[in-house]
């Protein structure tokens, strides 16, 4: 990152808005995390993040289209769910639609005659039961987060209305538990929301003078901005390690797409340098040191972020 990459404050407020955000409270000296249960969420953190690495798959992220996301991000808004809700359904839209496919591949690979004609059609019904499947995320979503409000089939069944498609209630909790049945109900698992949130906490209990707060609101929206152009993002992260030269393989990349640590120190180190050039070079190296991720490949990534969401308001 350089000189050309700042992005002016007068860009920060109109695209991010008043900065008020309270919420999670971090490094309060009366109730923050100790410094033991800290350590034991960062080995629990870095342990969880190497599995899933370990476990990545090459379609993985291949439903986050700018449509779908746009989709879910602006029925969330609608419904004015938090924003675990939102992220949550993210991660069981995608692990949904990796497994669901996968099923239905194997399912036309064994089959009879015509395999071309009918893998044809089943994908035309899985893109017209996007938006239901998406809803169905948000409905367990909603539920897990234990929030006052949670989407219910009739208000569902009125979303997917007004988005064009008509279903049954009855029809919406089959599908509900349809996602639950193919994901073997292992729903409760950490979005990236979860993993910013400590990495915030983290940050807040050095001695880096740093708003975390602000720093919060201003990396969800440079996160919001990754999966809107999720397949832009990643495609030129794969240039810049590649050094330009290798075509893009989704299977040796997807451990990369599923490090969910490298996705979130990024926007937090972005979020850093647009709010305050100066000490996001601290940051960095703090968040480099926690996640055991080289600062470059931080570096790389938040060089990404910036230019597109520079590009983004020039145009």
């Amino acid at each position: 990152m350089d000189n050309q990459d700042v992005i002016p404050n007068d860009v920060i407020s109109k695209r991010f808005g008043t900065l008020q955000g309270t919420e999670p409270l971090f490094g309060q000296k009366e109730y923050s995390v100790s410094k033991e249960m800290l350590k034991e969420w960062t080995d629990l953190f870095l342990n969880n993040n190497s599995v899933a690495i370990k476990n990545a798959v090459a379609i993985q992220g291949v439903s986050f289209t700018p449509d779908c996301v746009e989709f879910l991000f602006l029925t969330c808004d609608r419904l004015k769910m938090p924003n675990e809700v939102k992220y949550l359904s993210l991660e069981l839209y995608d692990r949904f639609m990796n497994k669901h496919v996968e099923e239905l591949y194997n399912h036309v690979k064994e089959s009879g005659q015509n395999k071309a004609t009918e893998w044809n059609e089943i994908m035309k019904r899985v893109k017209n039961q996007v938006e239901l499947r998406i809803v169905s995320c948000i409905q367990i979503s909603s539920k897990l987060t234990s929030h006052h409000r949670i989407l219910g089939p009739t208000k569902a069944r009125r979303l997917l209305l007004d988005a064009g498609r008509r279903y049954s209630k009855e029809s919406l909790l089959l599908a509900e538990l349809r996602v639950l049945k193919t994901l073997n109900y292992h729903v409760s698992v950490p979005s990236s929301l979860t993993y910013l949130d400590f990495l915030l906490e983290t940050l807040s209990q050095t001695d880096i003078n740093v708003d975390v707060h602000t720093i919060r609101e201003v990396a969800l929206q440079f996160l919001d901005t990754v999966y809107l152009q999720y397949t832009h993002m990643y495609t030129c992260l794969h240039q810049i390690t590649s050094g330009g030269f290798c075509p893009f393989d989704e299977e040796k990349f997807a451990p990369v797409k599923a490090d969910k640590l490298l996705l979130t120190a990024t926007v937090v180190t972005a979020a850093a340098y647009a709010l305050k050039k100066e000490s996001h070079e601290a940051v960095l190296i703090t968040l480099s040191k926690v996640t055991r991720i080289p600062p470059e490949e931080i570096a790389d990534f938040t060089s990404i972020v910036i230019q597109t969401l520079l590009k983004s308001t020039e145009s």
